[in-house]
């Protein structure tokens, strides 16, 4: 006549199971759970690593370290040849969070006075640049710049296109007479609005007057437009 106890026991083991199951799924890790909240605030406001991978995506970390030592042998050769030929007053390189920096003062060293023809001395310089750009896989950068003393000739109304034309100059040598890769190369005119020193001296304004060719870093590296997306 007791035997329903049987049925009854069982069913009452299986609610303590089932109460012992919900009970450990209630107790959240709190280690987990943060590091859930993590990963999804990442996606949103892309301040989690999830959005921003090492070496910018890249494949490997092999790049980028071979271009860093690329762009630091090409700024130790041409340092070398700047040397030989006595050009510290005429070209600087340098490294910065962009890349390596090589800049043409235009006072007159490379340029005539308001011109943006390219002198063959300037043209012997970018040859050997070139060949610093050929060992290297990084884009490249040509921004030109002037003093703020206002020009209006002609050809050039104000420093915005002369500072665009030298840059252009150079672009077009680099890649219709070196044969650097077009895809990686670009350039732009500050006019006066980059200057390295404020222009209140002649000395000053001498080096707000260049060219810098600038070799990129992989993070500086422009990322190339899909066809499908500028040809809508």
């Amino acid at each position: 006549m007791m035997r329903w106890l049987l049925t009854y026991a069982d069913m009452i083991t299986l609610l303590l199971a089932l109460f012992i199951i919900l009970f450990a799924i209630s107790n959240i890790s709190a280690v987990k759970f943060n590091k859930l909240a993590r990963a999804i605030s990442g996606g949103f406001n892309s301040s989690s690593s999830i959005n921003e991978p090492p070496n910018g995506g890249a494949i490997g970390s092999e790049r980028g370290h071979t271009d860093e030592a690329n762009m630091a042998d090409a700024k130790s050769q041409l340092d070398r040849y700047i040397a030989q030929q006595n050009l510290q007053s005429k070209v600087q390189t340098r490294i910065t969070k962009q890349g390596l920096v090589i800049t043409l003062l235009s006072d007159k060293a490379y340029y005539n006075s308001g011109s943006a023809d390219l002198r063959p001395e300037t043209q012997r310089l970018l040859a050997v640049v070139a060949g610093q750009l050929r060992n290297v896989r990084n884009a490249v950068r040509v921004e030109g710049s002037t003093d703020n003393v206002p020009i209006a000739t002609a050809a050039y109304p104000s420093n915005w296109e002369l500072s665009a034309a030298r840059a252009t100059g150079v672009t077009r040598y680099l890649v219709e007479r070196e044969k650097i890769d077009p895809t990686r190369i670009s350039f732009a005119g500050y006019g006066e609005f980059h200057p390295k020193f404020p222009n209140d001296t002649d000395a000053h304004r001498q080096q707000n007057r260049r060219v810098d060719i600038v070799i990129l870093n992989g993070a500086s590296t422009p990322t190339p437009v899909p066809e499908t997306e500028a040809n809508p």
